[in-house]
C-alpha cells in the first residue's frame, strides 16, 4: 500500500456495537419513563393550577368564618396563631372580600362540649363556613389526670371522649350545619406532645381516621392537620434527638413555629396554591 494511501476506517468489533446498541435503547427507556415532575415544564403543575374539584371554590361568595374548637383554636386568636394569620393571610389575598373569622374556641373543649354550644357559637352566627377542630382532649383527657399530674398509660380515664361517641357528636354537628346551608371542613387533631409513638398519638390516629370518613360519608373538606406536624417533628427529632419540643412548647399548644404550619396547611386544604402564599408577610 502507498504511503499516501488513507487507511480503511477499522470495523469495530461486533461486542461493541451490541454495546452501543444496549446503551441506546437504555437511554430511550429512561427517558420515555422519568416522571413528569423531573422535566422542566413551562407551565405550573396541574395540583397549583387548577385545584381538585373537590376543593374548588370553597371560599367562593364565603364572608363570615367561624372556627370552633379548644384551647388551640382559642388561643390561636393571639398575634401568631393559625386563627390570626388566617385573617391576614386572606386580606393579603382578598384585600376586596373583607372576610370576618369568628373564634369560636374554647380551652379544654372536647367533641362533647363543642356539639352542646355549636347552635349558639355557630349556626346562629350564620356563617357561609364552619371549621371544626377537635380531639385532642378527646383523646389526651383519657390517659391524663390533669389535677393529680398522673399518666394512664391505659388510657382508660372516663374525661377522655370514646371514639364512637366522638364520632357521633362530629356527625351531629355536621349534620346541623349543612341543614342550614353551611359548608364545613374539619381540621384533624395536631399531636399529643411531640414522641409521636407515645399511647396518645397512637390511638389518635383512629380518631383522625373517624373524622376523615366522616368528612366523606358527609361531603364535607377534610383537612389533616396532624401530618404535616409529625413530618416535620419526625425530620427534626432525626437530627436533634428527642428531647425537646419543637411546635409546641409543652408538647400541645403551638408556638408561632407551629401555627404557621396550621394556617399555611388550612390555606392549602381551601386550594390555596404555596407559591400564593408561602412568601406573604402578615404585621400585627
Amino acid at each position: 500500500m502507498s504511503p499516501n494511501a488513507r487507511s480503511p476506517r477499522p470495523k469495530l468489533p461486533n461486542r461493541q456495537v451490541l454495546i452501543r446498541l444496549a446503551l441506546a435503547v437504555i437511554a430511550a427507556v429512561i427517558a420515555f419513563n422519568i416522571p413528569h415532575s423531573l422535566i422542566p415544564m413551562f407551565k405550573q403543575s396541574v395540583s397549583e393550577a387548577t385545584p381538585p374539584p373537590e376543593i374548588q371554590n370553597v371560599l367562593a361568595g364565603k364572608r363570615k368564618i367561624v372556627i370552633v374548637g379548644d384551647s388551640i383554636t382559642e388561643g390561636g386568636k393571639y398575634p401568631g396563631g393559625y386563627v390570626w394569620l388566617l385573617e391576614r393571610y386572606l386580606s393579603a389575598l382578598y384585600p376586596d372580600r373583607k372576610i370576618k373569622i369568628v373564634n369560636a374556641g374554647i380551652s379544654g373543649n372536647k367533641a362533647t362540649d363543642m356539639q352542646a354550644r355549636f347552635q349558639k357559637d355557630a349556626i346562629d352566627k350564620k356563617p357561609d363556613l364552619v371549621m371544626i377542630n377537635v380531639g385532642v382532649n378527646d383523646v389526651w383527657h383519657a390517659f391524663s389526670n390533669f389535677p393529680k399530674n398522673q399518666f394512664f398509660p391505659q388510657g382508660n380515664l372516663p374525661t377522655g371522649v370514646p371514639l364512637a361517641e366522638y364520632r357521633d357528636k362530629i356527625t351531629q354537628m355536621v349534620l346541623v350545619a349543612k341543614a342550614a346551608g353551611i359548608r364545613v371542613v374539619l381540621l384533624s387533631p395536631t399531636p399529643i406532645g411531640e414522641i409521636l409513638d407515645s399511647p396518645e398519638n397512637r390511638r389518635l390516629q383512629e380518631y383522625i381516621a373517624a373524622m376523615r370518613e366522616i368528612a366523606l360519608q358527609n361531603q364535607c373538606l377534610f383537612i389533616d392537620l396532624n401530618a404535616p406536624c409529625r413530618e416535620v417533628i419526625g425530620t427534626y427529632q432525626k437530627h436533634a434527638g428527642k428531647t425537646l419540643n419543637l411546635l409546641a412548647a409543652d408538647g400541645v399548644h403551638p408556638n408561632p413555629s407551629g401555627y404557621r404550619i396550621i394556617a399555611f396547611t388550612i390555606l392549602r386544604g381551601l386550594g390555596l396554591p404555596a407559591k400564593d402564599i408561602e412568601n406573604l408577610e402578615v404585621k400585627n
